[in-house]
């Protein structure tokens, strides 16, 4: 990856990071991700959909592609939803974040475009630290802290990141490149995940454990957070080959959060934490700088 993409994908994870802590500030993310995502749709509305029809960016392929991403990113966000409901944020975070990375490197492979080994180690670092960034202790390591309802659902939000990030990288390479062209697709993207999210929450009849404590402010600033987050990272799928090294690194947001984490919620378990990030970072750097 060049330097330009790695910075991308750093300030992308700054911003994830810091949707994520805003919505499970008030322990309401269900409520929380219904409200930014109703607001990216209406904000976004006029100046997507306008300058869309004015260019045809995108092609009947990409277009086939963020309607199916759009299904993967709301399923994504209604299983994210039920993991903050079962588990600490600390846990949720870093096991939903890194569970797709291997899965996204298979997808990579099936497609013709091999990792390689340097790139495999880094990948295979970053899942090890975020195994070891959930636990409180060295001696707390057991088999049902991972095997759990919870952990089911992050299994099926991993799995909502593996579709949506293969599909989106599918996309970036058929469409006019340029970052007009990624902010585009990103708030179709985002009219999408609203669609299907806004259906599941009827189809399930989840509201939320509480609307009043949540308000409109939070998620206005979780709404320009997230949009303009994966706009970066639409952006640098069109300047990398590999998604599995663009999704690897954005696990750097990982070791972001958890430090937060520690700052906002006073976590504990900083010792076993610190080193599982040590872990990460290593993975990363391994990546961006041999991965391809």
């Amino acid at each position: 990856m060049s330097l330009f993409v790695i910075v991308l994908i750093l300030c992308s994870a700054f911003m994830h990071a810091g949707w994520n802590l805003l919505a499970h500030r008030e322990r309401s993310e269900t409520v929380f991700y219904h409200r930014m995502l109703l607001l990216t749709a209406v904000i976004g509305f006029v100046p997507g959909v306008v300058s869309e029809a004015l260019t045809h960016s995108l092609t009947l392929e990409a277009w086939i592609c963020v309607a199916c991403s759009g299904l993967c990113s709301g399923a994504y966000f209604f299983w994210l939803s039920r993991s903050y409901e079962s588990s600490d944020f600390t846990v949720v975070y870093p096991i939903a974040r890194s569970l797709p990375v291997l899965i996204v490197g298979l997808g990579d492979m099936l497609r013709g475009r091999y990792v390689t080994s340097v790139g495999w180690v880094g990948m295979l670092l970053v899942v090890c630290g975020c195994i070891l960034v959930p636990l409180r202790s060295f001696g707390d390591f057991a088999q049902q802290r991972y095997l759990n309802r919870a952990n089911l659902w992050m299994f099926f939000t991993a799995l909502g990141t593996v579709g949506y990030t293969l599909l989106d990288k599918i996309a970036a390479e058929v469409v006019h490149q340029g970052p007009a062209t990624a902010a585009r697709y990103g708030y179709i993207f985002a009219l999408f995940t609203y669609g299907v999210y806004a259906l599941l929450l009827r189809i399930f009849r989840r509201e939320g454990r509480s609307s009043n404590s949540v308000g409109w402010k939070a998620p206005f600033i979780a709404a320009w957070l997230h949009f303009a987050a994966y706009w970066l990272v639409l952006w640098a799928y069109q300047l990398c080959q590999h998604a599995s090294y663009i999704l690897a690194f954005r696990q750097i947001s990982i070791v972001i959060g958890v430090i937060m984490a520690f700052v906002i919620y006073k976590e504990q378990g900083r010792v076993i934490r610190l080193a599982g990030t040590l872990v990460l970072a290593t993975g990363l750097a391994l990546i961006s700088l041999w991965g391809g």
